[in-house]
């Protein structure tokens, strides 16, 4: 009987055989049985580096294959040989598949799952991160643990996305007849003028306020250049009107046309024994604007920062149970019931909520 991995190796390299039929030994029987549980693909590239060991890599090799039998056994990414397997990456399989799949008893990449491993029946989600700190291979690595959710963290189905694009519908209605307000609103309040205005510049090199929304790139600074904006413009309304925007702060003066019985359309001179002051009194539609802008959501950044750790806590209860590695040798092996306690909101990127690792949870795996 011709066995499975003679056939695949022979379809790519007819005129050669594979050298890992000797070299194995004993393992031969049961890499075999590896191969038998991962894609085609697979099969072709973790062969390709087999049959390129050579001396101690081999014996090496060889103690990988169902080293482990519970996933909880697992350790990290330690040796450059197993750098080499970790980094396989054969079509739709992430990184750390394929080595872990060789290490764990009882482990398969193929059947009814959308996720990585089914190890001993249970399903379990392998994700990469570059780590932080000194790696185990002589490189510095940039301090990194955040992972990308992909299906299960679309922006979109989330409270704090719809709370942004609400702005965009607020703000922009308020941005199209600004400039025919800036007098009434320079009047009002230079700093609330300035914070409008600001909604159209760029925060960054790349966007403004607006378009890192549309684009789903909600990095930390774009949320601190958010939370200055609507914070003061929040703040300014509260302090420059009252509740129904009817009594307005011209430099410090208040009017009330319903007291004064003014025109709010109009400009209009007002006397008050021999002091008079002349204004040009709020117009309706600055009224309205003021009424816009008073029901932007986040007034404050504890605002903000809930709705995106609701974000993260309904995200994760979708994911199965995970492993997690960094090429700086660590490793997390996490229940599905862990999962809320170890991860926090990082960012938002190209509409994915990406999730970050907390530091105290890597820094003690």
């Amino acid at each position: 009987m011709i066995k499975l991995y003679d056939l695949v190796f022979e379809a790519k390299q007819p005129n050669r055989k594979p050298n890992y039929v000797k070299t194995l030994g004993d393992k031969t029987e049961e890499f075999e049985e590896k191969l038998a549980l991962m894609s085609n693909e697979g099969n072709n590239l973790l062969i390709e580096t087999v049959n390129r060991l050579k001396g101690g890599q081999i014996e090496e090799f060889k103690s990988l294959i169902n080293k482990y039998s519970n996933v909880k056994d697992l350790k990290g990414v330690n040796t450059p040989l197993e750098k080499k397997i970790a980094l396989i990456k054969p079509g739709n399989t992430g990184p750390g598949e394929v080595l872990f799949h060789l290490e764990l008893e009882d482990s398969t990449m193929v059947g009814d799952t959308t996720h990585d491993l089914i190890v001993k029946g249970k399903i379990w989600e392998v994700k990469f991160v570059t780590g932080a700190g000194e790696s185990k291979f002589g490189k510095e690595l940039k301090s990194d643990t955040n992972i990308k959710l992909a299906k299960k963290g679309k922006a979109s189905q989330f409270k704090f996305n719809q709370n942004l694009l609400k702005m965009v519908f607020f703000l922009d209605r308020v941005t199209e007849v600004l400039p025919k307000l800036e007098e009434d609103f320079q009047d009002i309040s230079p700093r609330l003028l300035s914070a409008l205005k600001a909604w159209e510049e760029n925060f960054s090199s790349t966007f403004t306020p607006k378009q890192a929304i549309l684009q789903g790139s909600h990095s930390e600074k774009f949320r601190n250049a958010m939370i200055k904006i609507i914070t003061i413009i929040k703040s300014e309304i509260e302090i420059n009107t009252d509740n129904e925007f009817t009594t307005v702060k011209f430099g410090g003066v208040n009017v009330n046309p319903t007291e004064k019985g003014i025109d709010p359309v109009s400009i209009t001179k007002v006397d008050d024994d021999d002091d008079s002051v002349t204004l040009n009194f709020i117009k309706d539609s600055t009224i309205k604007v003021l009424e816009i802008l008073n029901e932007l959501p986040y007034a404050r950044k504890g605002d903000f920062n809930m709705d995106m750790e609701e974000a993260v806590i309904e995200s994760l209860k979708d994911m199965p149970n995970m492993i997690v590695w960094g090429l700086d040798g660590k490793i997390l092996v996490m229940e599905k019931s862990q999962l809320e306690d170890n991860f926090e909101f990082s960012n938002v990127t190209q509409g994915d909520l990406v999730i970050k690792i907390k530091d105290e949870v890597w820094k003690n795996a």
